[in-house]
């Protein structure tokens, strides 16, 4: 088989102290044909020196940028910039495993129907990598088991029916084929939290093939316990309302009530301010 080109897209804002660690660990990865698109949205740290530091070291990566538009945007740029068979959404303050680029292609190869491919996540606080858990509540070690009753391979009404439940990846688990982005579109700008899931629940409805592999290899490194986009709980209940609105008429009466019975509790968190 030959080695199709996967395209990176590593949006950043005011991440440097954590984005030479993510481009270090592109430059490590297994599978070589690969370009990383760095998209600044508008940093005042010092993100374009970090960035053309590996961009002076190596040609396959690119640094582009744009005043401060949000996550979406500057992925959207990255999109707009790419020339990949496949895509990878990496944020810069996460890792990745370094065979599993290298893995997820060769599945895609081996599986012309799938359309994106997706393993675990591990989930480590601030800057210790040794310390391993399966969640951010670290409730749980990462060696633990059965932490993603909601993964699993399926298409269409199968995927829909486990994102109305809850999100069932981070944005960076996924090898997509770009076909399956250019049938989609673009992530909603409008969007400012839970962007990613949305953006499953549309591929969904467009009847991808999302195929669930968590062989050891293939995961994703999520770091916690640092200031994020993730930290506006009135924020995240607004979006999270919106994406229920937009499931609502995709699912039959029983996923309906579910449904009315998550969203009132969304409501309820607003009227009440419980945040």
């Amino acid at each position: 088989m030959d080695n199709p080109l996967v395209s990176i897209i590593v949006p950043c804002y005011n991440y440097a102290h954590y984005l030479g660690e993510t481009l270090q660990n592109i430059f490590s990865q297994q599978y070589q044909q690969w370009e990383c698109l760095i998209i600044d949205d508008g940093s005042t740290d010092n993100t374009a020196a970090v960035a053309a530091g590996f961009v002076n070291k190596d040609a396959r990566f690119r640094y582009f940028y744009q005043s401060n538009q949000g996550l979406s945007a500057a992925r959207n740029h990255g999109i707009r910039q790419s020339s990949g068979q496949f895509i990878q959404f990496l944020d810069s303050d996460d890792l990745i495993h370094a065979k599993k680029i290298l893995l997820q292609v060769a599945l895609l190869q081996l599986k012309p129907t799938v359309d994106l491919v997706y393993g675990n996540s591990v989930f480590f606080f601030n800057d210790d990598l040794n310390q391993q858990y399966a969640n951010r509540e670290r409730k749980t070690t990462a060696d633990s088991t059965n932490h993603f009753p909601l993964r699993i391979t399926g298409q269409g009404k199968t995927i829909t029916r486990q994102l109305m439940v809850d999100n069932i990846m981070e944005v960076s688990n996924a090898l997509v084929r770009k076909t399956l982005i250019d049938k989609t579109g673009f992530f909603d700008e409008t969007m400012k939290s839970y962007e990613d899931w949305q953006y499953w629940i549309r591929c969904a409805l467009n009847d991808a093939f999302f195929y669930y592999d968590p062989q050891p290899g293939t995961e994703t490194y999520i770091r916690f316990g640092h200031a994020s986009m993730m930290t506006n709980r009135k924020k995240l209940t607004l979006h999270g309302i919106r994406i229920r609105k937009l499931l609502h008429p995709y699912l039959n009466f029983r996923q309906r009530l579910y449904n009315y019975y998550r969203l009132s509790k969304l409501y309820t968190r607003l009227l009440l301010n419980i945040f």
